[in-house]
Order: C-alpha cells, then structure tokens, then sequence
C-alpha cells in the first residue's frame, strides 16, 4: 500500500500515470479534476462555483476541492492506498490536508513531482484536445491555449510553493516527466521497491 500525491504542471502526465498505478497497485485515484467534472456536470452548488474558476483557468476555491477530496477519502478500504492528483495545490490545502490524513491516521509515503519544460505542455495539450475531438469525446473547457497559459502560471506560482513544505518532511520524489509513459512509469514503480 503506498499514499501518493501527483504534483505536475497541466498535461505533464499525471492522469496517464495514475490510471497505470490504480491498474498495478489497485490504488484509489482522487482527481480532483474529475471530482470537480463530475459537480460541474451534475450541476451542484459546488459544481457552479468549480465552473466559474475553471472556465477561467483560476484555482477552484479550496473549500470546495478539500470537502471533495475528505468524501472520497472517506470511501476507500482500509488496506487501499491511494493517489491524488491534482490536489494539493496550495499551501494552504497541503495543510489540511495534513490534518485531514492525520485523523484518519493515514501517512503520506510520496509526492511525485513530474518534472517537464512548459513548451512541452502546449503540444501535450493540442493533442490530448484532438484525440477527444478524434473519438467524439468532449473537449475539455481548459484544454486551449489561453487556459493552459493561466493554468501554468497558476501552477507555477502557487504549486511550487508546496515544494519546500513537502521537502521539509522528507516526501519529494522528482521524475522526468518527458520521457515516454513507459519510462515515467518505471520511474514511479521504483518507489514501491523501497
């Protein structure tokens, strides 16, 4: 069993990597940007307030993403680890959520930064835009140009501030996120032989 928070820009690769992590080590994946999908699709209170932040390529607010991310911790077994991605994203909800695993007495055993060049995430993002265009799939709201670049400069102002907290206990786990899906896996995949 393993406790994993993803940290990466948009479109480095985080998705990918969880689907393969749940698939081998039958961990519970929280996206919090399929959590937040799924409110704005059913169209819940919270949901409209995701909306709104998304459509703008801003940080949902953290009171919505942190009760997300208690209910779906709530749901897993006790043997279950399980990844999320997409959250934390500011100090503010790495410390809750701190308190939130220690009152159910989870530890956290990793947070993988996946490390990638931002020119890379333009391309990363075209594609994964035509793809859903390509299978009749809806393109995702924040999956343009304009978005990605807000997204960025969010993530790089506000994400990488989690990066001393989660290094000051001991939890950073850098990879190369350019190499190939099956090159990043091998990279995460090391971590459960220690």
């Amino acid at each position: 069993m393993a406790n994993l928070v993803l940290i990466g820009a948009p479109g480095a690769g985080k998705g990918t990597q969880a689907e393969r992590l749940v698939r081998d080590h039958g961990l519970l994946h929280i996206s919090t940007g399929d959590l937040l999908r799924r409110a704005i699709a059913a169209g819940t209170p919270l949901g409209q307030k995701a909306k709104a932040a998304v459509d703008d390529g801003k940080l949902v607010p953290d009171e919505v993403v942190i009760g997300l991310v208690n209910e779906s911790l709530s749901q897993k077994t006790d043997a279950q680890g399980f990844i999320l991605d997409g959250f934390p994203r500011t100090l503010e909800q790495a410390t809750a959520l701190e308190v939130l695993l220690e009152e159910m007495s989870e530890p956290l055993h990793h947070v993988i930064v996946f490390e990638i060049p931002i020119v890379s995430l333009a391309d990363r993002i075209a594609q994964r835009a035509a793809q859903s265009r390509g299978s009749g799939a809806d393109v995702r709201s924040d999956d343009n140009a304009e978005a990605l670049s807000r997204r960025v400069d969010e993530f790089a102002r506000a994400t990488v501030a989690l990066l001393p907290f989660y290094d000051q206990r001991n939890l950073v786990r850098r990879i190369d996120a350019t190499q190939s899906i099956e090159d990043v896996a091998t990279q995460i995949g090391s971590l459960f032989a220690k």
